[in-house]
């Protein structure tokens, strides 16, 4: 028998997803040759580098989990062909907490590293996803990986803020959405229920689009124009495309959006010193016909910057449940969104590129998700909407279609 060190308990903002088994995916499609056993490699050093990633949850008899590592041997990573079976149904957080997937094809493969996320938001993934690539690349132009150091394992959000002074307030930032609750006649949510009963993580249906360079360029200079940021451009769009879909228009809708705060702390978190160091930000959209994109664009901005100055987003997190479990009885469906920013050009040898970079979420949980996730990649704005609704197309087509229409408008500005 191998024995198992507990390495130390999840905290609450871990938890939750430990008991929703959630995983986070992220898929770089190459163009070119890829050689699986420098690919291998290359994992094999991540977990050295990381050790926290070879390790797995168990269950404490409260219920609750630990992360354990022991001397078993990470099972390794998985090999597909084109035509082959998926392997995502091998995720389990009780054996390991990363994986890697090579998918081949002709012209190159899909990579996927997965990674639990009680370990990692989106900008923790992104540097694990870009230290693999950079460990392929030296494998493939060297022969071999330079020793690396092996780092320690990620605080929890609950230790970051502690160490930073940053206390629970008696608001959580919720309470802006609670005029809604029980003000309309709303039947029960489909969502809350829709993802069913998984005993492990399954994938969530996704749909998404993705601007060309050119669309992407005038939608920035449209949100530089009006003094915005592209994310609350782009999150006026979700908004005004989940009210048109919705078509009740007297409704607000409840949004919800993690802020990282790693460089809204002082002193700042490394990318992956910390496993979800988040922040929750809120907003009641209240959208009227002829309501336009850069005035909802604007009020977002506004709203938030009143909230990060109060302290109040730093905070927030530590208010939040172990479980999620969908919208609120009584509240409108809540939307979120995620935004992964601008990912720098992923490291790959001189005669492979890295074309393109897509998200994946596999949960257990009953609670039906639905999540837009953004970022820009290769000079190209990505949305992509994780939800177990059905259709999550239809609201994509409509943030395409309002995106478009704001760099058409702004079209001058490129030329």
């Amino acid at each position: 028998m191998f024995s198992a060190s507990v390495l130390r308990k999840l905290a609450p903002s871990e938890e939750m997803f430990a008991q929703s088994q959630t995983f986070f995916g992220g898929t770089v499609h190459m163009s070119g040759p890829v050689d699986v056993g420098a690919m291998s490699l290359a994992f094999d050093t991540l977990l050295q580098g990381h050790p926290v990633l070879a390790g797995r949850l168990e269950t404490r008899p409260d219920g609750l989990h630990h992360i354990v590592v022991d001397d078993f041997l990470h099972p390794g990573i998985w090999v597909e062909g084109a035509d082959g079976p998926s392997s995502n149904e091998r995720l389990d957080q009780a054996a390991a907490l990363a994986n890697l997937r090579v998918k081949l094809s002709d012209g190159g493969a899909d990579v996927t590293l997965y990674t639990h996320h009680c370990l990692t938001d989106g900008q923790h993934h992104v540097a694990l996803l870009t230290e693999l690539l950079s460990f392929y690349t030296e494998a493939v132009c060297t022969g071999g990986v330079e020793p690396v150091v092996a780092q320690p394992a990620p605080e929890p959000l609950e230790v970051v803020l502690e160490n930073r002074g940053i206390r629970k307030q008696s608001r959580s930032g919720f309470e802006r959405l609670m005029e809604a609750m029980f003000a309309y006649e709303l039947p029960p949510s489909g969502r809350n229920a829709a993802g069913g009963n998984p005993a492990v993580p399954t994938l969530v249906p996704s749909a998404s689009c993705r601007l060309t360079e050119r669309e992407t360029r005038t939608v920035v200079a449209f949100s530089r124009d009006h003094r915005l940021s592209l994310n609350s451009v782009v999150a006026a769009a979700v908004l005004l495309a989940e009210w048109q879909v919705r078509d009740t228009p007297h409704i607000p809708i409840p949004y919800l959006y993690p802020v990282d705060l790693r460089h809204l702390l002082t002193p700042p978190v490394d990318a992956t010193a910390s496993t979800n160091p988040l922040g929750v930000a809120t907003y009641l959209a209240k959208i009227k016909r002829g309501t336009e994109l850069a005035e909802l664009a604007a009020d977002v901005v506004e709203t938030f910057r009143a909230d990060l100055s109060e302290g109040l987003i730093q905070q927030s997190l530590l208010h939040f449940t172990l479980q999620y479990a969908g919208s609120p009885p009584g509240l409108p469906e809540v939307v979120m969104a995620t935004d992964g920013g601008s990912v720098p050009p992923m490291p790959t040898p001189p005669n492979v590129t890295a074309d393109g970079l897509e998200t994946e979420l596999h949960t257990a949980s009953a609670a039906g998700v639905d999540l837009y996730a953004t970022l820009t990649f290769a000079d190209r704005l990505q949305i992509m909407h994780h939800s177990h609704s059905p259709r999550p197309e239809k609201t994509i087509e409509v943030i395409h279609a309002l995106l478009s229409a704001a760099s058409s408008e702004n079209h001058w500005i490129s030329e």
